[in-house]
């Protein structure tokens, strides 16, 4: 509970932190502010105009940020894919980067429908997204020990899709949500697949 005795002190303290971390900050033209806390102490605070973010500046919005990401998660499993299935063979490597190509197609019409631009490189394990760059370099390692280590592989990614994808549709806008599902339907096939190869 707030009591008086607590809130006093707090709006004292709190005022003089403003003044003292924004004083610092004055200019000629930047405007003042004068602030009276409720022990009738006033004391003068300087504000600095804030500045809109440049374009190139400009942080990308959570559903741009998540989409985005998604793409290239879903390149990460086609070309994971399509590197151990060359290496070790098999249909399912095959069939399955086959359907992640479909998946990517599915999120790039979210990407056009929201006038996002396509990150993804045409060239088979590039990323834009130093972390994805860096988890397809370890799983590409890690597949090519063994056709086994592969299918772990594959079981993995096709975890940690249904994880991100889960996730991404607790707040997914409608049409976002009805791709979302139908990825992540596909994903929970792809991983029962894996795992019987397990």
């Amino acid at each position: 509970m707030i009591t008086s005795t607590r809130v006093l002190p707090l709006a004292v303290a709190t005022a003089g932190l403003l003044a003292t971390g924004l004083t610092g900050c004055a200019a000629a033209s930047s405007p003042i502010v004068n602030v009276e806390t409720s022990a009738g102490l006033a004391d003068t605070i300087t504000l600095e105009p804030s500045e809109p973010p440049t374009p190139d500046e400009a942080t990308p919005t959570d559903l741009e940020a998540q989409l985005l990401y998604l793409i290239e998660e879903e390149k990460l499993a086609h070309d994971v894919y399509s590197v151990l299935g060359d290496l070790w063979g098999g249909n399912i490597f095959a069939n399955i980067a086959a359907s992640e190509l479909s998946h990517q197609d599915a999120v790039a019409g979210l990407l056009v429908d929201h006038a996002i631009t396509d990150p993804r490189s045409d060239d088979i394990g590039v990323f834009t997204d130093p972390q994805l760059q860096a988890l397809f370099d370890q799983l590409v390692a890690d597949g090519s020990a063994s056709r086994d280590a592969a299918i772990d592989v594959g079981v993995v990614i096709e975890q940690t899709d249904i994880a991100d994808l889960t996730e991404a549709l607790s707040d997914a806008p409608e049409d976002v949500a009805s791709v979302l599902e139908r990825l992540l339907a596909g994903s929970q096939n792809h991983l029962a697949a894996f795992t019987r190869q397990a």
